[in-house]
């Protein structure tokens, strides 16, 4: 069931590429703009892992009656931040193009943004390169 499973993911994660071409190719020739790009992705996934995060925080404060202005200093600047790639979009877009675009956008992010986190936290697992401690003096 693991290698079904893995094999959807794989197969989903290709359905969303595949998509992401398409769109960016037809708003290129439709509208004269991307939504799809390398800006628009560290943007959208620092949004949504700033928000998360701040949201965490922030509850996690709230429960442990202790301070909450700093998660939600991450979740402000997580929502400026998408708030801003939505605006740049209707700055650059014709209204029809932007919305759909922005929809598009926020859905199609989040499984990116997860993907996105879980790789960091593994790259940065391995780049940290723990070794086991031995104990020599015993």
């Amino acid at each position: 069931m693991l290698i079904l499973s893995l094999i959807g993911l794989l197969a989903a994660a290709f359905a969303v590429y595949t998509f992401i071409l398409w769109f960016n190719q037809y708003t290129r020739i439709h509208a004269q703009y991307q939504f799809f790009t390398k800006e628009h992705s560290i943007a959208m996934v620092f949004s949504y892992a700033l928000m998360f995060f701040g949201n965490s925080w922030m509850h996690t404060a709230l429960l442990a009656h202790e301070d909450s202005m700093n998660g939600a200093l991450l979740l402000t600047a997580g929502v400026l931040l998408f708030v801003g790639v939505i605006i740049n979009n209707f700055l650059h877009a014709p209204k029809r193009y932007a919305l759909i675009g922005s929809i598009a956008q926020i859905i199609l992010y989040i499984p990116i943004a997860i993907g996105a986190v879980i790789i960091v936290a593994v790259v940065l697992a391995w780049a940290s390169g723990t070794k086991p401690v031995y104990v020599v003096n015993n």
